[in-house]
Formats: structure tokens, C-alpha cells, sequence
């Protein structure tokens, strides 16, 4: 009997048929992405389900990509122009002996070095589990342990296909310039229907490129 106070349950008195799957719904919270969109309460109860089921499982397969600076080279590249040209047109300076008002190029290198490996400490490793024919994302931050999860289980079905997919946005900021961002993610496609989603929160192409390359080979 319901008691007093009770809100009506959706599935009080339905047939035994239109109750949910306690095993659907167990499968359910394995697999999935962490999505800034839940609530701070959803998102810790989806991380530590994820981080349960698969952080200690060995995956068959898998493949390690380091993060990065986007743009990176053109900036080492700019500098070390710019450092040539400073140094060789000056009769008092060149390349091996500068003026000290000349190392600034040299200086910002360094110090985008010395930043672009901190960053590529940080990598995600896809993951394939064969027996569940899933693929794991699981992302290992330089923070220690909090900064290590599992960000999301895809499970496929025989001959899935993966889509790189992507959308550019384009506004105009208060100086009236046209700036525009393109967000990347990859889509699971299933009959000629689209039927999941992941990498959304991955925004570099070259490395989801590479992960659609691994996992297409992977799925029979």
C-alpha cells in the first residue's frame, strides 16, 4: 500500500511487461559519458559507476594520446624567424653572440617548452574491451588520482559505424570581429540512424580522427 505523502510512482500497478529492466538499467550505468550538463550530485554518482566498472579493467587493445597546445609549432616557427632576423641584420649581434635585447624570442620558446611538456603529461588512452565489444576513454590528468577517470564506455554492435562530426559557431565580439570555434565529436551509427554519442568533451580532430581509425578497425 502507498503511504500518505507519497507521490504516485509512474509504474504503480503497470503490467509486469512496462516495468523498467533492473539488468537494462544496471547495463545502463556502465557505459555513457560524464556530462557537465547532470547535476554535481548525477555527475559524481556517472563518474564513480564508470570509474568502478572500468578503471582497473584490462583492455585488450588500446592507444595513448598526449594533450597539447593547438598552434604550437607556428609560434616556435615565428619565433625563431623573428630571432634570425633581429640577430643577422644587426652588424653588432648574430645568432651565437645576440644583444641582450634580441633573447626575448629565444625566452618565449623556452617557456612555451617548458609548458607544452607539462600539458603532454596529461594523455587519454581508448581503450578496447573485446568481450564487451566497448571502447573506454580514460583520461590521466598530472593532478594525482582526482584528475584520473574514466570519461566515457561506448558499447557497439556488429558492423557500427563511426562519424567524425563537427560544428562551427560564429559570433562577432564587442570590438565587432568576426571570431568563429568549431567543436568535434564522434558519432556511433547504427542501421543508417545515429545512436549514441562520445569524445564530446575531446575538441582535438586529429586525435578523435585517430580514435574513430582504431576503434572502425576493432568493430567486426
Amino acid at each position: 500500500m502507498q503511504e500518505e505523502g507519497q507521490a504516485n510512482s509512474p509504474f504503480w500497478g503497470a503490467p509486469e511487461e512496462n516495468k523498467p529492466d533492473p539488468h537494462n538499467k544496471k547495463e545502463a550505468d556502465h557505459y555513457g559519458s560524464v556530462s557537465p550538463e547532470l547535476s554535481y550530485t548525477k555527475y559524481m554518482e556517472k563518474q564513480r559507476q564508470l570509474n568502478d566498472e572500468w578503471e582497473n579493467k584490462v583492455p585488450d587493445d588500446m592507444i595513448m594520446m598526449r594533450d597539447e597546445i593547438g598552434g604550437v609549432k607556428y609560434v616556435y616557427a615565428g619565433c625563431t624567424v623573428l630571432y634570425l632576423l633581429m640577430t643577422v641584420s644587426d652588424g653588432d649581434a648574430s645568432p651565437i653572440s645576440p644583444l641582450r635585447e634580441q633573447i626575448w624570442p629565444l625566452v618565449v620558446v623556452g617557456l612555451l617548452a617548458l609548458l607544452q611538456y607539462i600539458v603532454s603529461r596529461q594523455h587519454r588512452e581508448v581503450r578496447w574491451h573485446a568481450d564487451e565489444m566497448a571502447a573506454v576513454i580514460y583520461r590521466k590528468g598530472i593532478l594525482g588520482k582526482a584528475s584520473c577517470f574514466i570519461a566515457s564506455a561506448t558499447k557497439f554492435e556488429r558492423s557500427d559505424e563511426l562519424i567524425l562530426n563537427s560544428e562551427t559557431h560564429t559570433w562577432t565580439n564587442s570590438d565587432g570581429e568576426h571570431k568563429s570555434s568549431t567543436s568535434y565529436w564522434i558519432e556511433v551509427h547504427r542501421g543508417g540512424q545515429q545512436c549514441d554519442t562520445f569524445g564530446v568533451d575531446w575538441n582535438n580532430r586529429r586525435h578523435l580522427s585517430a580514435t574513430v581509425d582504431f576503434l572502425q578497425q576493432k568493430i567486426p
